[in-house]
């Protein structure tokens, strides 16, 4: 497992990881971030840049941070978490939410101020408008201070410093602290809340145990299309295919002997086998699984279940179907034959074994 915070290093002076700490080489990600002329890429380099020179405003500020977390009360209300596979869908799902449902969430501001985000949102945020109708992203990216945000550096808190390798518990000082923030989240801003972490669809057993409001949406993509788009991923954000991307198979960690895509294939197969695991031990009503493949088609649908079963509030149909049209969806091949025949031999082959 990775490095997991102790009750002080999961405080609001616990130093965040501005740069993502699995990705490889950031320079030349950098470089190929600046090709894309993709808005939302930009402001992923350019509110990561400003973390920098807000760092000491930041740490005058999570003096006022802690004092809220020392005074809060455990959340009452819903906290629904968007899980999944990476690049199954998940941000789409958690966009559509945010933006067709009355709920607070984590912005792009949090990531210049992580040490102090309620603080710097009651001071900045009243000049933000939550953004609606518009569900661009680029690999779970947004663009605009008042785009939502994974939250990721804050996650690093309580579930340690490496995103690929989630933990099986908590120690409870750290559990508190979780709760701490949620509840001072929600006496700032009010609730219900929204938030996406793929790495919850393995171990939300975990957060749910110390966040009784806690429920997981939780997307599962048609495996050879989230193979395809994983390895695009790969390619992209890693410079090749052989540098892992997302929560992986455990049984594949720390090899290097294994081929890409059958790692890949392991990495979805497993954590759609998880979500199962999870449903089961959690209990359908908290723990949901929604297919992509169904989601695009009826995204409204699901916001209206999250409205009635979730967040037990009525709402304008209207405006949530308006809101949240039918998308279109992403699955087409672009592999080689070679390797679309050896990704489907593959996932065949390791689902068979279980």
């Amino acid at each position: 497992m990775g490095e997991r915070p102790t009750s002080d290093a999961a405080s609001a002076s616990h130093a965040p990881n501005l740069l993502p700490p699995n990705f490889q080489d950031p320079g030349r990600l950098f470089l190929r971030l600046m090709k894309t002329r993709n808005p939302a890429a930009y402001f992923a380099v350019a509110h990561t840049g400003l973390a920098v020179p807000a760092a000491p405003l930041d740490m005058l500020l999570s003096r006022f941070e802690r004092r809220l977390y020392a005074r809060a009360e455990p959340p009452k209300k819903p906290l629904v978490f968007v899980g999944g596979a990476s690049r199954g869908g998940t941000t789409i799902m958690d966009q559509v939410l945010i933006g067709s449902l009355p709920v607070t969430y984590l912005n792009n501001l949090t990531a210049v101020f992580p040490r102090s985000p309620i603080v710097a949102n009651r001071i900045l945020g009243r000049f933000l408008r939550k953004p609606t109708g518009t569900y661009v992203n680029f690999y779970g990216r947004t663009a605009g201070f008042a785009g939502r945000n994974d939250g990721l550096h804050i996650w690093d808190r309580w579930l340690g410093n490496d995103r690929y390798r989630p933990p099986t518990s908590l120690e409870p000082a750290v559990a508190d602290d979780m709760r701490r923030f949620f509840g001072a989240f929600e006496a700032a801003f009010g609730g219900p809340f929204i938030n996406k972490n793929n790495a919850l669809a393995v171990c939300a057993d975990v957060v749910a145990a110390a966040l009784p409001t806690s429920y997981f949406v939780c997307v599962r993509r048609e495996p050879f299309f989230n193979v395809q788009s994983l390895l695009g991923t790969r390619e992209f954000i890693q410079g090749g295919r052989k540098a892992p991307y997302g929560v992986g198979d455990p049984a594949y960690a720390g090899r290097t002997d294994v081929d890409p895509i059958e790692e890949v294939c392991a990495q979805v197969l497993y954590i759609q086998r998880r979500m199962q695991e999870l449903q089961k031990l959690l209990g359908p009503e908290r723990f949901w699984i929604v297919d992509y493949e169904e989601f695009c088609r009826a995204p409204y649908a699901v916001a209206e279940r999250v409205a009635d079963e979730i967040l037990k509030i009525k709402v304008d149909r209207d405006a949530i179907r308006a809101a949240a049209k039918p998308l279109e969806s992403t699955n087409t091949v672009r592999l080689s034959p070679e390797d679309r025949e050896k990704v489907e031999a593959t996932l065949a082959r390791l689902s068979r074994r279980g």
